[in-house]
Parts: structure tokens; C-alpha cells; sequence
């Protein structure tokens, strides 16, 4: 925002002239009055010309009615906090769906006057990059998870066998067998730590970075995040479930980084599952919260380490069914994203009989526009 001193430098010619050529949309609504007493062509382009003896109800019924609550709290909060920024959301115009980023301030006159003024962007474009991107980020999560079960596994099997076939073979005194096994069992041991060291060290790196918190519809996302699972299962010899109790769920996340957070419990779960077991993943809206639960039959987690699961290196880190080494760090790594949302993680284990991780993440209370205006 510029200066008062800046502003007073500029013409009102200057001003009348920005106002009128930029492409964002404009406005300022006058609370008291219900009404716009301010548009700009782009935003009177945008959205109609009949927008401008509209009240706030008439502009509501545009927006995507997913979206509608976002809005009626985003106001809400601006009334209270004198602005809002970053505010994303979906316009129905003409049958099509756009994108829009708003920010908005609260401006008060001497005489007591309420004014809410602000502008809106077209990220339309920028949005389906976005979507397009975050889709192959999370397919490729998915394939490393896949890929790091489907070779740890069998090398690692191969590195147990190699030290058997030393023990049985050293009647034999054939120096060159006895060589050639150890290098086999050598670069079996390699590969897992390879392989392992590369998929946490994709998941390290992806913490290290700021969180970009965007509005997310989680029954979709994680459907679509586990595709590659189910598309897999014959092959992982596991089987996988999505569940919700509602066919759409809302929630402020980053989807990167919080999706590393569901691969990588479906990861560990993958490790301590038995063939034949199952993973499954329910999603739960409730009032003020939404409850995701990651859940498998597989061998469970001894109580003496329930304390120390989310320590960092922590001693609870085991090898997995099928030989599958653990740095002790995901688990951490999890606990300090969960939080990073205003989230909490938690879980339930009992040995035999698997175990169910819990994420709560807060969800922003229900307010009426009659509240906010």
C-alpha cells in the first residue's frame, strides 16, 4: 500500500485513470447503505453491470456454494481485524467456473461511517498450474512409497539370503564363492540404505520449506493421492480404502506438504502390514474439526514405545515385515507438520492387531453474513 504522503502526490486525474485501466476488480461496499457505492470496469466487466444496486446477498448467490462460508468469515474477520488478504474463491459467471484471490480493508469516517474497500484477481489460470503441478507432486510421492516397498522388499531379501548361503557354503572353502556372496550381500545392504536415504531425505527437504496454506477439498485430494495404491494393490499384495462421512471436506492445508504427511503413514504402514492386510483412511467432518484416520491389521506398536513414537531418532524406529530399515525421523517430521496446521496427531496400537493414526485440524467456525454486515 502506499504512503498517505504518496497519495496526496497523485492527482485525482491519476488515480480515476488506474482505478479505471487496471485489471483488478475494485470495489468499495458502504456497510450501512448495503450497497456499492464504488466499482471498477474490470470488476462491473467481471461480475455484470446489475452488480451495482446489488447487495451483498445478490453477489453471494455467484459464489461457488462450497466456497460461501469462506466468504461469510473472511468478512466477518475483516470487520473484526480491519482486513483480509489472500482470500481464495470460486465465481459461478456464466455457467463457468473462475478463480478469484481478494484482498479487502475495513475504512472508517469521522462521522462513523463503515466502508469495506478492496480489489480481487483473476488466479484462474494460475490455479490449474497449481492443481496440475500438485498432481504430479503427489503421484510422484506415491510411485517413491510404491517403489521404495516394491525394491527394499525384495533386496532386502536378497541380503538375508546371501547370509545364509555364506553359512552354508563355507564347508565348501571356495574362496570365490565366498567373495562373490559378500559383494552380492555388500550392494544388497547398499541399495536399501539407498533407497531409504532418498525417500527421507525427499521427505527432509520438503519440511525444510515455508508452509502456502490453501483451502482444500480433502475427500478428493486423498482419493486422488492413493489412486496409485489401489491401481497396485495385486502387486503390493495389501489392500487400500478411502472413506468419508460426507462426500465433500473443506480445510485450510498445504497440500504438499500435508500429503508427504498421508504417504508417509501410509508408508509405515505398508511396512508393518503382513501380505493380505489392510490400510484404510477415513475422513471425518465434524463441528469445529476435521478427523483423519490412517488405520491398518498389521503388527502393531509395543507399548514401551507409545511414549517416545514422535521423538526425534526416537529408539521406537524398527525394520519393517520385509526388511525395511527406519531413520526413527518420519514419525517427527509428521508430529512437527501436523502442527505447523494447528493440528495434533495421536494414535492408538495394540500389539497383533494394528494400529490407527489420528489428525485433527481445526476448521473455522460457522457465521452468518446477518453477523458480519
Amino acid at each position: 500500500m502506499p504512503s498517505p504522503d504518496c497519495i496526496h502526490m497523485i492527482s485525482i486525474e491519476t488515480l480515476t485513470t488506474l482505478y479505471t485501466r487496471s485489471k483488478l476488480k475494485m470495489f468499495c461496499y458502504d456497510i450501512a447503505a448495503e450497497r456499492f457505492v464504488f466499482l471498477n470496469p474490470a470488476f462491473t466487466e467481471f461480475f455484470g453491470h446489475t452488480i451495482q444496486k446489488s447487495s451483498p446477498y445478490g453477489l453471494l448467490e455467484m459464489i461457488h456454494p462450497d466456497d460461501r462460508q469462506l466468504v461469510k468469515n473472511s468478512i466477518h474477520e475483516c470487520l473484526q481485524n480491519n482486513q483480509v488478504e489472500d482470500i481464495e474463491c470460486r465465481i459461478i459467471r456464466k455457467g463457468h467456473e473462475r478463480w478469484l484471490r481478494v484482498d479487502a480493508y475495513l475504512t472508517k469516517k469521522a462521522d462513523g461511517s463503515r466502508s469495506i474497500i478492496g480489489h480481487a484477481e483473476d488466479i484462474t489460470l494460475f490455479k490449474e498450474h497449481w492443481y496440475a503441478l500438485n498432481k504430479h507432486n503427489t503421484k510422484k510421492n506415491a510411485v517413491l512409497n510404491i517403489l521404495s516397498h516394491d525394491l527394499a522388499g525384495p533386496i532386502g531379501l536378497i541380503g538375508n539370503l546371501t547370509e545364509l548361503l555364506v553359512k552354508e557354503t563355507l564347508p565348501l572353502n571356495n574362496p570365490k564363492i565366498d567373495n562373490t556372496l559378500k559383494i552380492v550381500n555388500k550392494v544388497a545392504k547398499r541399495s536399501i540404505t539407498l533407497i531409504r536415504n532418498f525417500i527421507n531425505t525427499e521427505f527432509v527437504e520438503s519440511e525444510a520449506v515455508k508452509l502456502l496454506k490453501r483451502r482444500v477439498e480433502l475427500v478428493t485430494k486423498i482419493s486422488e493421492a492413493t489412486i496409485d495404491y489401489f491401481q497396485m494393490e495385486q502387486d503390493l499384495n495389501l489392500k487400500f480404502a478411502v472413506k468419508a462421512n460426507k462426500e465433500a471436506v473443506y480445510v485450510e492445508i498445504d497440500e504438499d506438504k500435508f500429503m508427504q504427511v498421508i504417504h508417509n503413514l501410509i508408508s509405515n504402514s505398508m511396512k508393518f502390514t503382513p501380505d493380505e492386510g489392510e490400510i484404510s483412511i477415513f475422513i471425518e467432518e465434524q463441528d469445529f474439526a476435521v478427523v483423519l484416520k490412517v488405520s491398518d491389521n498389521g503388527i502393531g506398536i509395543p507399548e514401551k514405545y507409545h511414549q517416545t513414537l514422535f521423538d526425534k531418532f526416537t529408539l521406537a524406529r524398527r525394520e519393517g515385515l520385509k526388511g525395511q530399515p527406519s531413520t526413527g525421523l518420519g514419525m517427527s517430521i509428521i508430529k512437527t507438520i501436523v502442527e505447523w496446521h494447528q493440528g495434533k496427531i495421536w494414535f492408538e496400537s495394540e500389539v497383533g492387531r494394528g494400529t490407527t493414526f489420528y489428525i485433527e485440524l481445526p476448521k473455522q467456525p460457522l457465521i452468518s453474513l446477518k453477523e458480519t454486515v
